[in-house]
């Protein structure tokens, strides 16, 4: 019997480290846009996620669940009765590994032909198999506090809020990366003592709008040139953890003041650290396009 059950923890740790354990992982991928009005920068970062995406599909596969549901209908006409059958079906996919860091990417070849951008990128990166199911939490960053859906298309000027609820407790941090690589902290606000936004479970928010919370930072979005995209990151997990380590810096050139600010460099390094040791991290990044 002790030998047995011996045996038994030995597969079960086995079993746990192979689930969390993270490895190195390659791809080169050619991507073709299929949307005419896309930038030679658009067509950079799609072709670096979609090459990502297709890392983890090849490394750790699909989890692919199929709902079918069968209606039947009958019809009385006189005596005869006549039925009819309606199926509906469902097929959801998802990838059963995370991203931790990109360690190197390049860009290998990227052409215009046709109206479309070409790409070819290789990318290296840290990833792991999903061990847990992560909290499904649901966000949107809007321009008005009564929209429901993102949006990724803003003009110099526009204020951005966040619409954010999760069903479970946690810690909520959010950055903003900007076109010259500058990581803002935008969540918790500057106020904040504590390095990170407390989560009540099932309770949706607004953030940065005073109207909800008057300790609220406000945000509006600018820029200098005819377009640029800035990533957003929202970072949520039901264990505590703090914000990356940032500084005030000042005003932009409209002498406004601006968030607390770290480098992208930096900020990767803590999202990477920060994954790696918590499995029920979840990292959303969302890009959005500022024009004049």
């Amino acid at each position: 019997m002790k030998r047995t059950l011996l045996i038994i923890c030995a597969l079960l740790i086995c079993l746990v480290s192979f689930a969390g354990d993270i490895m190195h992982i390659s791809i080169t991928y050619d991507y073709i846009s299929d949307n005419p009005n896309e930038t030679p920068e658009q067509a950079e970062q799609t072709a670096i996620q979609m090459a990502q995406q297709k890392a983890l599909e090849e490394h750790f596969g699909l989890d692919v669940v199929g709902i079918t549901s069968t209606i039947q209908r009958n019809r009385q006409e006189g005596r005869q009765v006549s039925s009819t059958s309606d199926v509906f079906s469902l097929r959801e996919t998802s990838v059963r590994g995370e991203w931790i860091e990109t360690t190197s990417q390049k860009v290998l070849e990227q052409t215009f032909k046709n109206g479309f951008w070409h790409v070819k990128v290789y990318v290296v990166g840290r990833a792991r198999n999903h061990s847990t199911d992560k909290p499904a939490i649901q966000y949107a960053f809007i321009n008005n506090a009564h929209d429901k859906q993102s949006r990724d298309q803003y003009y110099d000027g526009d204020d951005i809020f966040l619409r954010f609820t999760s069903p479970v407790s946690g810690a909520l941090c959010v950055y903003l990366v900007d076109a010259e690589q500058n990581a803002y902290c935008l969540l918790p606000y500057q106020s904040s003592i504590v390095g990170y936004q407390s989560i009540y479970a099932n309770h949706e928010y607004i953030f940065f709008s005073t109207s909800t919370d008057l300790n609220a930072d406000e945000y509006t979005l600018n820029t200098k040139q005819s377009s640029e995209q800035n990533a957003l990151y929202v970072v949520f997990s039901p264990n505590t953890f703090t914000k990356a380590i940032d500084k005030q810096v000042g005003k932009n050139w409209r002498d406004e003041q601006l968030p607390r600010q770290l480098t992208y460099e930096e900020l990767m390094k803590w999202l990477a650290k920060n994954q790696t040791r918590d499995e029920n991290m979840v990292v959303r990044r969302e890009v959005i396009t500022i024009r004049k």
